[in-house]
């Protein structure tokens, strides 16, 4: 440990991102500003802020930050989130078994504190605090026996450097690029109507401007010139009752929440009922995808009707009523490990994806049954009954196929490629995820999901319609669905392909 960082005391151990696990989160629940969608649009229609919705909001919240520490082998936290935050600092700042579970996942290096600027997560905040939080963070860090924090650089002039290059400069380059993207391939992803493009063109070339001419184009001054109530404070979520105010939050929300894990090399953990990654329409590339268009029916062509073997009865659990120590004595047992062992192994080979998707099903059901017995039997009539499926999703160019195995196999389309994209080449997605039946309860319920792998096609409309007709001839009952991305998604960027 350098001479600079002594003040920190010896129970602080600076790393980088070559330290984190391979299954590292950032959950964008804990953004202040994150809401789902279905409540965003509640507060719209009833002219609601976020102190109206505080209650659905920290419980939505909530379960997704547990369900981070459950599904993932570490999760990335911005310090200030850590004491500002009420879904966190909830469990620190009395004392229980809650607090004795943070402190444990805190010196496991579970939770790993994200420091922007600092050199230790006791500086004193250049911005204002949850007083009850930052002194029981202040507490709890005095009681653990190591504690590691991230940044990008511990020597601080190349750190001010990597956060201005990949975080700032990150976000500004992605507000200038708005004018660009394909409103075909938009439109899907934001659900919007035709009457709506010529809106949404503008009001995205006003965004640009902006960030070109704004001297400190952050998402506060967006947020300010593009969303608020004149004079209101971002953080109260007084919004306009103007068009697209949803849509554009949602998707520079989703930049501001996918910079951190870029800029580390972790993975971002979408909630569910949140615009996926692939909205940002990311084409940059530092080497070209290893999976083609053969990769992907290859693969297809094993999902017969009769690939997987799914439980038979409910499982009496969900996340209601689940807490912080519960997880933690979930992730010490041989199920969570041998889960977080099949998922690498799907992600390091997904053309086995019969096999190994089938393990991480099996071993999540376990992972499940397990935490069963650690809540008890106190808590079972206030749960219901969690229906595990699986479900594998491609996605392209806001269309998505999803083949639904849950003792009826079948596919649901949602949408199509775009005559206006239709040659273009094109990424698509593969997501693999273990949910429950209903996926309007998504939000509630257990569940894992990670995109697996990322295939190129040459002529995105010719290749699409392949993939369906595919689908058909292997004997899947093929419907339209529900619009996809309902359940939470461990996201992947542009150019990682596993491997």
């Amino acid at each position: 440990m350098s001479p600079d960082l002594a003040g920190a005391g010896d129970r602080l151990t600076p790393i980088d991102n070559r330290d984190l696990a391979p299954i590292t989160v950032v959950a964008q629940c804990l953004d202040n500003q994150w809401v789902t969608q279905d409540l965003l649009e509640r507060m719209l229609s009833r002219r609601l802020s976020y102190r109206d919705v505080e209650r659905s909001r920290r419980r939505d919240a909530r379960a997704e930050y547990l369900r981070s520490i459950l599904n993932a082998e570490q999760v990335v936290v911005n310090r200030a989130y850590l004491f500002n935050n009420p879904v966190v600092h909830q469990d620190f700042t009395t004392q229980g078994p809650q607090r004795d579970a943070f402190r444990a996942l805190l010196d496991e290096s579970v939770l790993v504190p994200f420091l922007l600027s600092e050199r230790t997560p006791v500086a004193e905040p250049r911005f204002g605090v949850d007083s009850a939080g930052w002194s029981g963070w202040v507490r709890v860090l005095d009681e653990v026996d190591t504690v590691r924090c991230l940044r990008l650089s511990w020597d601080d002039a190349q750190n001010r450097l990597l956060t201005e290059r990949c975080i700032i400069a990150e976000f500004r380059r992605f507000l200038l690029q708005l004018p660009a993207f394909n409103l075909a391939e938009l439109q899907r992803d934001l659900r919007l109507d035709d009457d709506s493009l010529p809106l949404l063109k503008r009001r995205l070339q006003e965004v640009a401007m902006w960030a070109l001419n704004a001297e400190q184009a952050d998402r506060e001054g967006f947020y300010r010139e593009f969303l608020m109530e004149p004079d209101t404070n971002p953080a109260d979520g007084m919004f306009r009752a103007a068009p697209l105010v949803a849509e554009l939050k949602q998707l520079v929300d989703l930049r501001y929440n996918t910079a951190l894990p870029d800029a580390v090399d972790g993975f971002a953990l979408i909630p569910a009922d949140s615009l996926r990654r692939t909205a940002m329409q990311e084409y940059r590339r530092e080497r070209p995808p290893e999976r083609d268009m053969d990769d992907l029916l290859g693969l297809l062509r094993t999902l017969r009707p009769y690939a997987f073997d799914l439980v038979q009865l409910p499982l009496r659990i969900d996340l209601t009523g689940l807490e912080l120590h519960h997880v933690h004595q979930a992730r010490g047992t041989d199920e969570w490990r041998g889960y977080v062992e099949s998922l690498r192994a799907l992600l390091d080979e997904p053309l086995d994806f019969v096999t190994r998707s089938q393990q991480v099903y099996d071993r999540y059901v376990a992972l499940a049954r397990r935490l069963t017995d650690i809540v008890g039997e106190r808590r079972l009539d206030r749960v219901n009954g969690w229906e595990p499926v699986i479900r594998v999703t491609v996605e392209v160019m806001g269309s998505t196929v999803s083949i639904v195995f849950d003792g009826d196999p079948r596919v649901e389309l949602v949408g199509e490629v775009a005559t206006e994209v239709a040659a273009r080449g094109a990424t698509a997605v593969v997501r693999f995820a273990v949910v429950g039946r209903d996926q309007r309860r998504a939000g509630r319920e257990l569940g894992t999901g990670i995109d697996v792998m990322r295939v190129r096609l040459q002529r995105a409309g010719e290749d699409w319609r392949e993939l369906v007709g595919r689908l058909r001839e292997m004997g899947f009952p093929v419907s339209d669905g529900d619009e996809e991305g309902n359940e939470a998604n461990i996201d992947r960027p542009e150019g990682d392909d596993g491997d």
